[in-house]
C-alpha cells in the first residue's frame, strides 16, 4: 500500500470514520485553492501549512462571526491567529479582540507589532499588572 500524500488521502483511504468526518468536516480551504495575496504582506511568510490554516479562518469568517485556532504547542497558533485578522481585513481598518492569558498579552502584543505593520500605538492590552492578592491569617 502506497503512503497517502495528504491527510485527506489518508482518512479517504483508512476506514468508514474517515469518510464520516470528511462529508461532516469538509475543508473551507483546499490544498489546491490559490492563497490570499495578502498574506505575502505579511512580515514574515508563512509555512505552507500555516497559509491553509489562515486560509481556513478566514473562510470560517465569511460564514460565521467566530473561528477558533486550535493546535499544538509550537505550531504558530499566533501567526495563524494574526494572518487571519490581516488576510480578512484586506487593507481595511479592523478592530480585533483577541483572547490570550495574561502570560501571552506581552507576546501577541510584539508578535503584532513585528508581523502585521501594526503601530505599538494602536494596540490596548486591557491588561494591568496587578500585585498578588496578599495571604491573610485567620
Amino acid at each position: 500500500m502506497a503512503l497517502p500524500e495528504s491527510i485527506a488521502d489518508y482518512l479517504r483511504n483508512t476506514d468508514e470514520l474517515g469518510s464520516r468526518i470528511l462529508q461532516s468536516f469538509p475543508p473551507l480551504h483546499a490544498i489546491d485553492d490559490p492563497p490570499s495575496p495578502m498574506i505575502g504582506k505579511l512580515l514574515r511568510k508563512p509555512y505552507a501549512a500555516q497559509t491553509l490554516a489562515i486560509m481556513g479562518l478566514v473562510r470560517r469568517w465569511q460564514e460565521a462571526r467566530a473561528g477558533a485556532v486550535i493546535a499544538e504547542c509550537g505550531t504558530g497558533k499566533t501567526l495563524i491567529s494574526l494572518g487571519a485578522i490581516h488576510t480578512h481585513a484586506e487593507d481595511r481598518q479592523f478592530t480585533a479582540l483577541a483572547m490570550v492569558p495574561p502570560q501571552l498579552v506581552e507576546k501577541w502584543c510584539r508578535e503584532t507589532i513585528r508581523r502585521c505593520r501594526v503601530s505599538a500605538s494602536s494596540l490596548s492590552t486591557g491588561y494591568a499588572r496587578q500585585a498578588p492578592p496578599r495571604a491573610t491569617m485567620a
